[in-house]
């Protein structure tokens, strides 16, 4: 066999190779990204990316969410981050970071442990036992059928979820504003969060 012969078969047997390794790869991961406009007082100001990629057991959701605006002749600047992770159904991890004008406003860390899980925040540390299968990100890609309270990222802990019609979700949080999701087709397409100073009003504009 020449030499000629011998460097095409290598050639090919590579691109066999990767072929099969790409076919794998794409087999085990499938990848989801929303984006959303975010608009307050009739203007828009910003807007929100959410992911969700799986591979094999595991699920990884991200969400970044910028926005610039003035309000009440105020200048603010917020950025949101968040990163979820599930496995087998169940959560492993999670991350989130609330940034306003420069500054940390809110953060916590929570993961498991193996036991229970560990709660790191700006307000200190805790842990629990009960184990979450859904939360808030999960609002994003699912819907949540019957359920009556979820876990929520941004308090790392539970909270009530309310049905207010077939397509219409409200969630109160601890602050006291006030979250409401309506779906579309099984879509979550548009949201309001109503604030103290402004009610911001997200709109789906991508996949």
């Amino acid at each position: 066999m020449t030499n000629q012969r011998i460097r095409y078969l290598h050639h090919s047997m590579n691109k066999l190779y990767v072929i099969i390794y790409l076919s794998v790869i794409t087999s085990a991961l499938s990848a989801q990204t929303i984006t959303y406009d975010m608009t307050v007082l009739g203007s828009k100001f910003g807007k929100m990316v959410v992911s969700r990629r799986v591979q094999d057991s595991t699920e990884l959701f991200t969400l970044d969410a910028k926005g610039k605006a003035t309000i009440l002749w105020m200048d603010f600047e917020n950025e949101t981050i968040q990163e979820v992770r599930y496995k087998g159904g169940k959560l492993i991890s999670s991350s989130y970071k609330e940034i306003e004008n420069g500054k940390t406003k809110k953060w916590n860390k929570v993961a498991y442990d193996g036991r229970q899980y560990q709660v790191e925040s700006h307000a200190g540390k805790r842990s629990f036992n009960e184990v979450p299968s859904y939360s808030v990100m999960s609002l994003y890609f699912y819907d949540p059928q019957q359920r009556s309270r979820i876990f929520h990222e941004a308090e790392a802990g539970y909270t009530g979820l309310k049905r207010i019609d077939a397509n219409t979700l409200e969630i109160r949080n601890a602050d006291g504003s006030r979250s409401v999701y309506h779906y579309d087709g099984g879509k979550l397409n548009k949201m309001e969060f109503h604030l103290t100073i402004a009610t911001v009003y997200m709109k789906r504009t991508g996949s």
